[in-house]
């Protein structure tokens, strides 16, 4: 075990008394020895930790995954903080009487434990008071625009305009461009600060570009799908050859945190919920048990499911725990925004007579700012975890300089009856050690035990063993 040293010894070595710790007392009788595998010494110093000794700062766990809602009041969330530090050892009582200056250690460990209590308990309630804090509600207004260039391409008399490479630098081409920005909270003067740019809210762009195939068979759909660790952007813009009016068709995929889930016609209806988080449609579905009464009153874990709820999921009779499982086919993407708009060649610049607002999430400050409190400094962490294995180590060795201490003493009160008492110990390890016998090594050195029958039938078969041989 990490933090304890070994008393152990190898099989037949040779003990050096002035080596080895004793965990004897002084003016106390001798019930054995650090290499003794029975009995312990009262006093040793080096006992289990109390369980009221330091509280590590230690995880249970981070944010609870989604799952299915129980019965009964809702549990505090868990101490977020990861196990940073192990459990300290405390020097032996007795040591305050050779070192006064352990007294402090001890007075700061209690100190220290009623502050990891009171941090602990104030990031259970920043904790609580995080998932209360739901994302802010922004909209967003699109618009949609194009350029025209070269529709009408000024050419010199004397000059051959079928000639490939004047064809090539008056080709008309238009620029359709795809924008969008958070609009200021209602009734407020302050402008926005670094707002989140178009592209944060967005998770794919798909354009159908309605032209003629003969003359234009490619390039036809364009994508834009976000990159993982991309640089966020105001806007799209795409650029195409061509003199004529173009339809065009723009599906935008809002990219929602948490992640949304649209429902199946039959459950949408029974729940009244269209698109959704998976924690909120659980909670729903709980709800709907609740009215309905569909909880089964011998068991509170299963569910009866009425004609409705039997037909979206297939069983008469379910558990709790299986609602994430059986809603799972019924989700599907959220339906993207589908723009239709013109592409119109006509005028060098063409804005859209409409302007789309889109509710999107904006992540709560507060929130990122408990975030930031509640999550503990790598290197911080890192500091402390040194610091523990230091103190650790100097602990050790004082409990080890204390037991050496009490063996130098007991030895020097009485050599003859300390060196009995180890030898006893040591003849007990070594019993322990060859496993089971019925020999004790101390009675063979008394007259009485080689009286025994025992001892004189093993006498007479080693005998006629040695003569028949």
């Amino acid at each position: 075990m990490s933090g304890v040293p070994s008393f152990g010894h190898p099989i037949g070595g040779r003990h050096n008394p002035a080596q080895m710790p004793m965990p004897t007392v002084p003016g106390a009788t001798y019930a054995g020895s650090p290499y003794s595998m029975s009995g312990a010494i009262p006093g040793a110093g080096l006992s289990k930790p109390s369980a009221q000794g330091h509280i590590s700062r230690q995880n249970s766990g981070g944010a609870a995954a989604v799952g299915t809602p129980t019965p009964g009041p809702a549990k505090r969330p868990a101490d977020p903080t990861p196990a940073s530090r192990p459990k300290r050892k405390r020097p032996a009582e007795r040591i305050e009487a050779y070192i006064p200056e352990s007294r402090i250690y001890t007075e700061l460990q209690e100190f220290e434990k009623k502050l990891d209590t009171t941090i602990s308990r104030k990031k259970l309630d920043m904790l609580e008071q995080k998932t209360q804090l739901k994302p802010t509600k922004r909209v967003m207004r699109i618009f949609l625009s194009n350029l025209s260039s070269d529709q009408y391409a000024d050419v010199e008399e004397d000059r051959d305009v079928f000639t490939l490479d004047t064809m090539r630098a008056i080709a008309p081409s238009w620029t359709l461009r795809i924008e969008g920005r958070l609009l200021d909270f209602p009734n407020s003067r302050k402008p926005q600060v670094n707002p989140p740019k178009f592209s944060t809210f967005v998770r794919s762009v798909i354009v159908e570009l309605q032209r003629d195939q003969s003359l234009y068979p490619d390039d036809n759909i364009i994508e834009w799908h976000k990159a993982e660790n991309g640089p966020d952007c105001d806007g799209f813009e795409i650029k195409r050859k061509g003199d004529s009016d173009v339809p065009a068709k723009i599906l935008i995929y809002l990219d929602h945190k948490p992640e949304k889930y649209k429902l199946s016609p039959p459950l949408a209806k029974l729940l009244d919920i269209h698109t959704d988080t998976a924690a909120n449609i659980i909670i729903a579905m709980w709800q709907y048990v609740k009215f309905q009464k569909l909880q089964d009153p011998d068991d509170k874990r299963h569910i009866n499911c009425d004609e409705a709820l039997r037909n979206i999921l297939g069983h008469p009779r379910i558990t709790f725990a299986q609602i994430s499982e059986l809603l799972r086919p019924h989700f599907s993407p959220p339906d993207p925004i589908v723009l239709q708009y013109t592409i119109r060649t006509d005028k060098e610049h063409q804005y859209g007579q409409l302007a789309f607002d889109v509710d999107v999430e904006t992540p709560n400050t507060q929130r990122e700012r408990l975030e930031q409190s509640i999550m503990v400094a790598p290197q911080v962490a890192k500091d402390i975890g040194t610091l523990d294995e230091k103190i650790t180590a100097l602990i050790q060795a004082i409990n080890h300089c204390k037991l050496k201490r009490d063996f130098m003493l007991a030895f020097a009160d009485d050599p003859i009856a300390f060196l009995g008492r180890w030898m006893t110990s040591q003849s007990r390890d070594l019993e322990s050690v060859l496993g089971d016998t019925h020999i004790n090594m101390d009675e063979t050195r008394r007259a009485q035990f080689f009286d025994q029958n025992v001892v004189h039938q093993a006498v007479f078969h080693h005998l006629r063993m040695r003569d028949a041989a």
